[in-house]
């Protein structure tokens, strides 16, 4: 029983690391500054509308990918073309990286929020409650 208790007296296995908090917005505004940033960079390399931009950059972070906006009409005419080609999958890797980040923390959150909610409502107990 020793074994199970640490410097403090406390059992080890009743501890609870602390709990670090990303707000919900925040992680919106990341997402939508992510995208308008985006826009902008392939607007201007493109030659499309910014509209078009923000709408290739979702379509694309968000994976559904209809193909009928494609980069690289300026890759083939341009001097530049492998660096804009190596900037462009820079950008679409970290943005999808980016993106699954920001929906686990948001996930995360709104499962705490939830589970806070059924403990004040008593439909929850805390012996259900593990994870949190």
């Amino acid at each position: 029983m020793k074994d199970d208790l640490d410097d403090d007296g406390i059992a080890t296995s009743y501890k609870t690391k602390p709990r670090v908090t990303v707000p919900i917005t925040l992680c919106l505004l990341i997402i939508a500054g992510y995208i308008c940033g985006g826009a902008a960079l392939f607007s201007v390399w493109e030659g499309w509308d910014y509209l078009d931009g923000s709408y290739f950059c979702f379509v694309t972070l968000s994976t559904i990918g209809f193909g009928d906006l494609v980069p690289g009409d300026s890759v083939v005419s341009d001097d530049g073309t492998q660096e804009k080609l190596v900037i462009c999958s820079l950008y679409l890797l970290t943005g999808m990286a980016l993106i699954a980040m920001c929906f686990n923390l948001v996930q995360e959150e709104v499962v705490h929020k939830l589970r806070r909610a059924g403990r004040a409502l008593g439909l929850l107990n805390d012996r259900d409650d593990s994870d949190d």
